[in-house]
C-alpha cells in the first residue's frame, strides 16, 4: 500500500515508454515492510534487512514471508539478508549481485509457477559462484482455498521455506 502511495497514484507509469504490468496478488498486505518508506526509484529495490549467510529475494507480499523466514532462521544462527525487489522489470541487478557476492547463497521466493516466475531471470543474473535455490508454486493446477492454506500446501509458507533452506545449506 505504501509503495503504491509513493508511486503517486501510478502517475509515474505514464512516463515509461513501454508497456507496464502490475501484479496484484490475492489477499492483502497489512504488515509494515522495513525500508518501505524510502522513495521509490524505477527499477530499484531495497535491502530490507542486512545479513551475511544467505540472500532471500522476494517481491510484493512475499517480502513479509521472507522476513518471517529470516526470523525463524535466526533461531538456527543463520543470518539472512532480505531483498525487496519492488520491480520485476527492470530488475535492480546491482543490488542482487552485491548481495550474492556477500552471501554466496540465495533463495528466490516467487508466488508464481516456474514458467511465469522472475526467479529464473534473477538466477541468470547472479554470479555463477552463487548457490541458488528457487521457491515457486508448482506448475500444476492449484485448487481453491485461502491464500495461507494454499501457500502451506505448496511449501511456500515461511516454515516450509525455512525447512527447504536448511536442507539446501546442508548440501
Amino acid at each position: 500500500e505504501e509503495d503504491l502511495r509513493q508511486l503517486d497514484n501510478l502517475k509515474n507509469i505514464r512516463h515509461v515508454p513501454r508497456p507496464v504490468a502490475i501484479r496484484y496478488p490475492r489477499g492483502n498486505l497489512k504488515e509494515y515492510v522495513g525500508n518501505s518508506h524510502k522513495k521509490i526509484e524505477t527499477g530499484k529495490g531495497v535491502v530490507v534487512e542486512e545479513g551475511k549467510d544467505i540472500t532471500v529475494v522476494a517481491c510484493g507480499k512475499m517480502v513479509v514471508t521472507a522476513l518471517k523466514v529470516r526470523e525463524i532462521l535466526k533461531k538456527s544462527n543463520i543470518d539472512a539478508e532480505v531483498l525487496n525487489l519492488r520491480f520485476i522489470k527492470p530488475l535492480d541487478e546491482n543490488m542482487l549481485i552485491n548481495s550474492a557476492n556477500k552471501t554466496h547463497k540465495a533463495v528466490i521466493i516467487d508466488e508464481a509457477p516456474p514458467n511465469g516466475s522472475f526467479a529464473f531471470t534473477i538466477k541468470a543474473i547472479l554470479p555463477s559462484s552463487t548457490d541458488v535455490m528457487t521457491k515457486t508454486l508448482p506448475d500444476k493446477f492449484i485448487k481453491q482455498g485461502s491464500v495461507d492454506e494454499l501457500l502451506k500446501e505448496n511449501r511456500m509458507d515461511a516454515q516450509s521455506i525455512v525447512e527447504d533452506i536448511i536442507k539446501f545449506l546442508e548440501k
